[in-house]
């Protein structure tokens, strides 16, 4: 049976050419009664002028996507 999702850890904002980032640890969906537990992974993001929240796996990433002024390529969407 599944376990209801451990909730998200929200970590201090980040900034970058002054958009702010917003970590956060995610530990998934559920957590199976035998094995491993699914590794958390932290992701990163952040909001355009539009309005619209972007997420990256890494700061890296996200960062470069800041710096293009968010522009996604197709091949992305």
């Amino acid at each position: 049976m599944l376990k209801a999702p451990k909730p998200i850890d929200k970590l201090p904002l980040l900034s970058h050419n002054g958009v702010d980032i917003e970590p956060i640890v995610h530990y998934g969906f559920s957590s199976p009664e035998r094995g491993p537990r699914p590794a958390a992974r932290t992701i990163y993001g952040a909001r355009d002028k539009n309005g619209e929240r972007h997420w990256r796996s890494s700061l890296d990433d996200l960062q470069q996507l800041i710096d293009k002024d968010f522009a996604v390529e197709d091949a992305e969407q």
